[in-house]
């Protein structure tokens, strides 16, 4: 069974690649999962949504004031996404060069179909996503630009495994038809099931058949008008990625699920999602954790330490937000009635950390990191005893 890992599910402040390479290379050593990095604050074409469509294979965009269009020919706009990618994978391969850094692990995340065809706008000026064809087209070009990313980082960086994560925060508007149209008067009907399935199962293919040995899928709810549920979306995941085909011997699976890390009781719960976790880990899949913004971790009561435990060092909460997160997960894994080595299966996400200080976004990758070693302590000595 694998040890509990740490990892960045988002993006890094500032516009250095170079500077951010060397930070989530120095911090994410192994066992724990280094990330491609991703940089916003260098403006258009580092954004998720136009870093996505960059790696559109045959489709080109440009960016107009309400957002990337699919277009007939890249122009500017497109070539500074591709730019902005490639430059990215060339830093990270330089800096573990120089640093004499061996990347076995690195995590890849991009935006998914679902959302990407929400975002993306047609010339007519409504969403890709009303258009069935052009859902279609933005599905298999994804598809196949991904699958070249991916064998690019392989043979750029020398990763020995590469999980890629598709990033879908509109997956539950999309399926329960709640995004408005251009007007704003109605809104994008749902889509079938079966065409999202259809839609991850393409992608996620493509992307093993690179050489990926690793699909993380993220799907989210914002809530207004959203009538699936966590439940209903995990369902759908583990319909389209594929099974596990690794022995529970072996160092990572090929398929799985991030969802937000909630307390089974009290202020912000969700018992079913805990349903979900024990359902996933007992088939051999991975469960990816998104922890909260740090803010939020120090405040709820579920990141205090328990008294029955000293916490992990160091014990200043603006120094280690996630202090006694390691804990309660520990507890409730027992509550739930979890093989305490099934925590080996988790995978502990700092959040999007662009809005942040350099400081506070190194900070939050260590109490991650600090977070993950603990529990894997907790597993080697059987649980919580």
């Amino acid at each position: 069974m694998p040890s509990v890992r740490a990892t960045l599910l988002g993006a890094w402040p500032g516009m250095d690649p170079v500077s951010a390479s060397r930070d989530l290379l120095n911090a994410l050593g192994a066992p724990h999962l280094p990330v491609l990095p991703e940089l916003p604050a260098r403006g258009p074409g580092s954004d998720a949504i136009g870093r996505s469509a960059g790696l559109l294979e045959e489709l080109a965009v440009d960016l107009q004031p309400h957002g990337w269009r699919l277009v007939p020919e890249p122009g500017m706009d497109h070539r500074r996404a591709v730019s902005a990618l490639t430059t990215d994978r060339h830093a990270l391969t330089d800096v573990a060069g120089e640093s004499g850094i061996d990347v076995e692990d690195l995590l890849v995340r991009v935006t998914g179909p679902l959302t990407l065809a929400a975002e993306l706008w047609l010339p007519a000026g409504e969403r890709s996503l009303s258009d069935h064809g052009a859902r279609r087209d933005v599905a298999q070009s994804l598809a196949a630009g991904l699958a070249a990313h991916v064998r690019a980082v392989r043979s750029q960086t020398g990763a020995v495994r590469v999980t890629v994560v598709l990033d879908e925060p509109r997956a539950a508007a999309v399926l329960s038809g709640a995004l408005p149209t251009a007007s704003g008067y109605r809104t994008v009907r749902s889509l079938p099931r079966s065409e999202v399935r259809e839609a991850w199962t393409l992608v996620a293919q493509a992307v093993l058949d690179a050489g990926a040995t690793g699909i993380v899928l993220a799907p989210g709810r914002a809530g207004a008008g959203e009538e699936w549920t966590w439940t209903d979306l995990a369902l759908l995941a583990s319909e389209a990625l594929p099974p596990s085909e690794q022995t529970p011997e072996e160092e990572q699976g090929t398929a799985a699920l991030a969802l937000p890390l909630v307390p089974l009781e009290g202020p912000g719960s969700d018992s079913s999602r805990w349903d979900i976790v024990a359902g996933w880990t007992e088939a051999g899949r991975d469960i990816v954790f998104r922890l909260p913004a740090a803010e939020t971790a120090r405040a709820s009561p579920a990141s205090q330490p328990a008294k029955a435990m000293k916490p992990a060092e160091p014990t200043d909460n603006s120094v280690h937000p996630y202090r006694g997160t390691g804990v309660m997960i520990a507890r409730t894994w027992e509550r739930i009635g979890l093989d305490p080595d099934l925590l080996g299966r988790l995978v502990l996400a700092a959040p999007d950390q662009s809005a942040s200080s350099h400081l506070k976004a190194n900070r939050a990758l260590a109490s991650a990191v600090a977070t993950a070693e603990e529990l894997d302590r907790i597993r080697q000595d059987g649980g919580l005893g």
